[in-house]
């Protein structure tokens, strides 16, 4: 059986670990940074090539989709309304909104984290 003095230790040492997981977790969350924000549109993005199964609109949507992953909220909000489509937030730093099943040709759902887009669907 052990004695006090070791399960003291342990519990202390168990406290002194989980305190320093604490403090590195927010330290590391406040000096979180993006390497690479975008503010305009990624060029890498090309049209799907099995077009027969969407519409023409469709593939455009999706292209736009692509391309606005890596940019500010403000900023491929302003990109995708300025193209003509219809822009949803499909959540937001982990909280997910209730969304409709239409399907429209022009939305496109955005998955927002810290400010940055970082999925974008055609829907």
């Amino acid at each position: 059986m052990p004695n006090k003095a070791a399960v003291a230790t342990g519990a202390f040492g168990l406290l002194a670990a989980v305190i320093a997981f604490l403090i590195g977790l927010i330290t590391g969350a406040e000096n979180a940074s993006v390497s690479v924000v975008r503010d305009t549109p990624n060029s890498l993005c090309f049209p799907d090539t099995q077009g027969e199964e969407y519409t023409p609109l469709h593939t455009e949507t999706k292209v736009f989709a692509c391309q606005v992953v890596g940019m500010t909220k403000q900023a491929a909000i302003d990109f995708l309304e300025a193209e003509g489509r219809t822009v949803r937030i499909a959540s937001e730093d982990g909280e997910y909104f209730a969304l409709t099943e239409d399907y429209r040709d022009d939305r496109v759902n955005l998955e927002i984290l810290v400010g940055l887009v970082v999925g974008a669907s055609a829907w």
